[in-house]
């Protein structure tokens, strides 16, 4: 009997249980009945507040130096000192190397004698031979500006087939506006990079034959100034190509069969060719400088015949002696192209030749890399239009990780467009604010450009707005948190964080909607 009580105690309890349960469900239902009668559970709303609208522009880019000095000897000769390594930090105005100047020296010697002796008349035996020293110093220069016209012809006729026969066979469409490199290259950069300079060739090989055909076809004799003129912008040619072939060479002899897909045989029929194509400009370089020092030393020649006939003819005037003071400026300065001078501050990055031995003149004996840093990257367009030259951008290094700053601002923006992978891009040049030791050349940089802030402004998140084709609206939070307002709004910067401006339509401390469930 009382096992019986207990079982019998034990159901009613669970039945008692189970009728509370039902209740508590009944009543569970009415509420949320009525709830939804009176307006909607569950939505999610922000408070709108004070703050700043920051919009930034994402991008990467490749640390380059900010200048580059490749330096030659201005005319040929045995290298007599070399007053630097590969890694010194050398400063603009020192003294980088110099040639044996024995003989620049006896000249500059002699010029100060020659100075210091102005006490005699001149005699007709020698006012004749000052004549005709300047008559065949007026030939001499004639020569010289007719030979720089040939330069300028011949060294076009090298480069371009330096170039058409040996290095546009790593091109397609080399000759165009969209020349297009076609072997591997370590980034895409490199290639976009080595593509711009094959197009900037062109363009420097139509101008350099414009003026070679003009200088050619002149009426009249051409003016040691338009001579001049004429090799200066020849040489600015020159560079151009040299770059072009140097930083084709360096593609080329990075290829491997295991980079590239080609056999051995074959890259170094490559190599041999960008040799062939180097060669070819350098003998360019070397006809083109050759003349320029025959034009140099002929106008040099001719004014120091005119000053020495002005001198002897004068004696020793005040005249006479200035002439002769010009003199000894001359080779002054002829005894100085015995010296390569660093025109920049930077560190030693080439240094070719060794003490004892001969150097022709212009080719590149040293390369000093500035110690400025800039930073280039490509922006697309959807996004150049909001950056603006002077803009501040927050740099991270892949090599520091991303908690180290390296902070830059926005020098330079190319007008022109750059494609990558069929997207137009603009080419964007930052410099860094701070120097450091710990950048490189080449590193990769992911930079935060700030375009636009708006500071101390109302601001909610993009999310709660609504936007059609006539209205920008948000819907604005009853105090019973169930039931809304749609408002008209007037809206300015959007944030990159998701944030925008809020002009006029709501004020802090409003709460407007973000989310309504389904």
């Amino acid at each position: 009997m009382t096992t019986f009580f207990k079982h019998a105690k034990k159901f009613f309890r669970r039945k008692t249980v189970i009728a509370i349960v039902i209740v508590l469900v009944i009543i569970g239902f009415f509420v949320a009945r009525a709830a939804g009668k009176s307006g909607i559970s569950g939505i999610q709303s922000t408070a709108v507040a004070y703050g700043n609208v920051v919009e930034q522009v994402s991008v990467t880019g490749t640390v380059s130096p900010v200048s580059r000095a490749d330096l030659a000897f201005e005319k040929g000769g045995v290298v007599s000192a070399i007053n630097v390594a590969v890694g010194d930090q050398v400063k603009a105005g020192q003294a980088i190397a110099s040639l044996d100047n024995a003989t620049d020296r006896a000249s500059l010697a002699s010029a100060q004698a020659k100075l210091d002796d102005l006490t005699r008349s001149l005699t007709p035996q020698e006012s004749a031979a000052d004549q005709s020293s300047v008559n065949t110093a007026q030939t001499s220069i004639n020569n010289a500006e007719q030979d720089a016209v040939n330069a300028a012809q011949q060294g076009y006729a090298e480069t371009l087939s330096a170039i058409t026969n040996y290095a546009d066979v790593f091109f397609n469409n080399p000759q165009t506006s969209n020349p297009t490199v076609n072997v591997y290259t370590q980034t895409q950069a490199t290639g976009i990079s080595i593509n711009n300079e094959r197009l900037a060739v062109s363009t420097a090989l139509a101008q350099w034959k414009s003026d070679a055909y003009a200088a050619s076809n002149a009426s009249g004799a051409t003016s040691t100034a338009a001579a001049s003129a004429l090799l200066s912008r020849t040489n600015k040619y020159l560079t151009t190509v040299k770059q072009f072939v140097s930083d084709l060479s360096t593609i080329i002899n990075t290829l491997t069969p295991g980079n590239s897909g080609l056999s051995q045989a074959t890259i170094n029929t490559y190599v041999s060719s960008m040799n062939s194509s180097a060669t070819g400009v350098n003998q360019a370089v070397t006809t083109v400088s050759g003349v320029q020092t025959e034009l140099t030393n002929a106008s040099a020649s001719y004014s120091a015949a005119q000053n020495q006939f002005a001198l002897d003819v004068a004696g020793s005037s005040a005249q006479a002696i200035a002439a002769q003071s010009a003199q000894v400026a001359l080779a002054q300065a002829q005894l100085n192209q015995d010296t390569i001078i660093s025109p920049i501050d930077g560190v030693v990055t080439q240094k070719i030749p060794n003490v004892g031995e001969f150097v022709p003149a212009g080719q590149t004996e040293f390369s000093v890399q500035g110690t400025g840093f800039k930073i280039e990257a490509y922006v697309p367009e959807a996004d150049i239009a909001k950056v603006a030259i002077g803009d501040m951008a927050s740099d991270t290094l892949d090599a520091y990780g991303s908690y180290v700053d390296f902070p830059s601002q926005v020098t330079a923006i190319d007008p022109a467009q750059t494609v990558l992978e069929g997207v137009p891009t603009y080419k964007v040049t930052l410099k860094f604010v701070n120097p450091d030791s710990r950048i490189l050349s080449g590193m990769t940089a992911n930079l935060e450009i700030l375009t636009h802030e708006a500071g101390n402004v109302l601001e909610i998140p993009y999310r709660a707005v609504l936007v059609t084709a006539t209205s920008t609206t948000v819907r604005l939070l009853s105090a019973d948190g169930k039931t809304f307002t749609t408002v008209p709004v007037v809206v300015g910067l959007k944030g990159s964080d998701g944030t925008i401006q809020v002009i006029s339509g709501l004020n802090e401390g409003d709460k407007v909607v973000t989310y309504i469930p389904s």
